[in-house]
This record gives C-alpha cells, sequence and structure tokens, in this order.
C-alpha cells in the first residue's frame, strides 16, 4: 500500500471526528486531531494539514447560517484577534513559552470546572469582554495554536441561542485560522506536497462530517451544547498544561 494512501486512512476517522465536534460545537477540532495524529505524524506535518482543514471547517459553518453570526459580537472579536496574533508573533520569539502555555491551561481548567459547578443565572459577562476575549485568542492562536478557549468563554457567558455561538465562534476562527495558515505559509510549512496530497482528499469527507454535525447539532439544546463546550473545555486546558509540561 502506497504510503501516502495509508496516511489517508489513519487520517480520515481523526479528521472526520475533529470535524463533528467542530460542527456541533463550533470549536475543539485541535483538540482531538492535533493529539491523536501527531502520535503518529511529524507535528510540523499535522498542524500544516490540520490548519488547512480547519479553514474548511471554519468557513462551512460561518457559511451555513451567516445570518446568524452576531456581528456586534464579531465586530469585538475579530479585531481584537488580529491585534494578538500580531503580538502573539512576537511573544513567541521573545519568551518562554511552555510557561505560558501551563498558566493558560490552568485558567482553562479553572474556569471549566468553575462553570461546570456554579449556578448558570450566575454566568453572565459585559460585552466589553470581547475585546479582551479576541486579543487573548489571537495570542493563544499564535503561539499555542489553540485559540477557541478565550472565544469560546466568552461567549458562552453571553445569552446568545446556540445557532448564534456557533456562527460567531466560525466567524472568529476563519481569522485566526487564516492568519495562522499565513503564518504557516511564510515558514514553508505548506510547501511540502504532502501537505496538500493529504489535505485536499480529505475535505469530501469532513464535509460530510460537518453534515452530520449539522443535524446533531439542530437536535441538542442550548444548555446541553454550552455543557459540552465546558466539558472540551476541560479536555482543552487539561491538554494544554500536559503539553507545557513535557516541554519544561
Amino acid at each position: 500500500m502506497p504510503a501516502e494512501f495509508q496516511t489517508l486512512l489513519v487520517l480520515l476517522p481523526v479528521a472526520c471526528l475533529g470535524s463533528f465536534v467542530y460542527g456541533v460545537t463550533g470549536f475543539g477540532s485541535a483538540l482531538i486531531t492535533i493529539p491523536l495524529a501527531s502520535l503518529i505524524y511529524p507535528l510540523p506535518f499535522v498542524l500544516a494539514v490540520f490548519a488547512l482543514l480547519d479553514i474548511v471547517n471554519a468557513v462551512r459553518v460561518g457559511l451555513a447560517r451567516p445570518q446568524a453570526i452576531v456581528r456586534d459580537e464579531a465586530g469585538r472579536l475579530i479585531p481584537g484577534c488580529i491585534l494578538g496574533v500580531v503580538v502573539g508573533t512576537w511573544l513567541l520569539a521573545v519568551l518562554r513559552t511552555q510557561i505560558l502555555l501551563c498558566a493558560l491551561g490552568l485558567f482553562v481548567v479553572s474556569f471549566a470546572i468553575y462553570s461546570l459547578l456554579a449556578p448558570e443565572a450566575s454566568l453572565r459577562i459585559d460585552a466589553s469582554w470581547g475585546y479582551l476575549a479576541g486579543f487573548s485568542g489571537g495570542i493563544t492562536s499564535a503561539m499555542f495554536g489553540a485559540g477557541g478557549p478565550p472565544y469560546v468563554i466568552y461567549l458562552s457567558l453571553r445569552p446568545h441561542a446556540k445557532q448564534a455561538m456557533r456562527a460567531t465562534l466560525a466567524a472568529t476562527s476563519v481569522v485566526s485560522v487564516g492568519a495562522r495558515i499565513v503564518a504557516f505559509a511564510l515558514a514553508g510549512l505548506l510547501s511540502a506536497p504532502a501537505v496538500w496530497f493529504t489535505a485536499v482528499p480529505l475535505v469530501p469527507a469532513i464535509l460530510g462530517a460537518l453534515w452530520l454535525a449539522d443535524r446533531a447539532h439542530a437536535r441538542i439544546s442550548r444548555a446541553a451544547m454550552i455543557q459540552a463546550i465546558r466539558l472540551l473545555l476541560l479536555v482543552a486546558g487539561a491538554s494544554l498544561v500536559v503539553r507545557s509540561l513535557r516541554g519544561l
């Protein structure tokens, strides 16, 4: 069996699972795809392939119901995200990232545990926090490839319907992942033909997974989706802490 075909067979279920989770909640694909795929393949190859697939996820979910995007929230999140990517790229060059990664992971874990235990009515924040959430997500996206948690924490504490949350997260992800792809291209990570020969054939499969996710998303309540997001945040934070400890 050719190596390229074997790679496709191995990554197919990983990519579909990540896209399904993303389609239901609006984030979380990288929490599944990157750790699993990097057990077998080099991390730079994995990051490049799934950056290309993540932009497909984000555009597909965002375009599915563009009218559901909360434009005021996107207007707060996206400018901060762009600035955060610039700052995060600079910080990546001057700071020891493992300590920051651990701190981010501990914060996300703490928030997830608190939000799972606290009464729902007490969990609300003002819209002005959106600027900080966008900026923070841009920084963590550039530094760690994990921009989702700050956006999700903010939007889950705002009074939006589940479709609005998912669409707004997707719109923000398009900017975040797009900036990451530009950075990868400048670094030469997208120049290898194997990256494109792997990512492109997987696109139809992840579109099918997103189609199934649309149906699952329509069947669950906002409360159930919020709980699922909080559990994903718990997993995300724990994975960031583990990644940081491995690098120390």
